[in-house]
């Protein structure tokens, strides 16, 4: 039950980057701007992306720091 529980978190995760990356490519090749602005934003979303990834890391570390508890739990 605790490897569901991993690959869920990490299944969530991979979908969280690969949608947030397939989106700010399809933003871009869509959106009508200058190549310094498309630079812009393609920085701007990366360091909300970063951000977004740092807070999702914390959660799955969390996450994992508990199922690791409860299997030690389980053993005792």
């Amino acid at each position: 039950m605790n490897e569901n529980r991993e690959s869920g978190l990490f299944s969530i995760t991979f979908s969280f980057v690969t949608g947030a990356l397939i989106g700010a490519g399809l933003a871009l090749l869509f959106s009508p701007v200058t190549g310094k602005e498309a630079r812009e934003i393609v920085g701007d979303r990366m360091d909300n992306l970063k951000e977004e990834l740092k807070k999702l890391e914390e959660k799955v570390n969390q996450g994992l720091a508990k199922i690791k508890k409860e299997k030690e739990e389980e053993k005792n």
